[in-house]
């Protein structure tokens, strides 16, 4: 059974990280509980309980990026979110076999819809780091100098097409000449 006083912590913090968001109830939370023991019965673990936690993780170390400033919102979302997650004794114990995870998934999950972009970037800014890395430049790279890394690519990129619609001449030469 799950706990009113819990219950009302999981929707309060399903709130904060997007508002306006209607309130779970515990019937729908035990149907997706329901959902997951069957895949477990079924030989599996919930690929949804993973990929949530997974993403949790990259949520953690994106926040405690030194060099991945986050905006104000985003901070106080993630960190709530965050406390919830070290917290064993939330709506369902993480200790519950199989399911004690489930309600950190799906404030993971709801998270998702406002933080999706912020993590693609972050990842995006991880891989161009440690590729620098790689090539013995400034491993100490953060984000502004990430974006404007970002916006110089950009505008490089703007200009190769406005370049490989043109040509060096007109008429004849227009046709034997275009710029690749």
């Amino acid at each position: 059974m799950l706990a009113d006083d819990q219950l009302a912590r999981f929707n309060a913090l399903a709130q904060l990280l997007v508002p306006g968001r209607p309130p779970w109830s515990g019937e729908q939370i035990a149907g997706v509980a329901r959902r997951v023991l069957r895949t477990a019965a079924a030989g599996g673990q919930s690929p949804f309980i993973a990929s949530r936690l997974r993403r949790a993780t990259e949520m953690r170390a994106m926040a405690a990026d030194p060099a991945w400033p986050l905006a104000a919102d985003h901070a106080t979302r993630i960190g709530a979110l965050l406390a919830y997650l070290d917290d064993p004794n939330d709506l369902i114990r993480d200790d519950v076999p199989v399911v004690g995870r489930l309600d950190d998934a799906l404030l993971v999950d709801i998270a998702m819809d406002g933080l999706r972009d912020e993590l693609d970037d972050y990842a995006e800014f991880c891989r161009h780091r440690s590729a620098e890395a790689a090539r013995g430049g400034d491993a100490g790279i953060d984000r502004a100098a990430w974006e404007q890394v970002r916006a110089d690519e950009l505008r490089l990129e703007q200009r190769l097409r406005r370049a490989r619609g043109g040509s060096y001449g007109g008429g004849a030469v227009e046709r034997m000449f275009r710029i690749c």
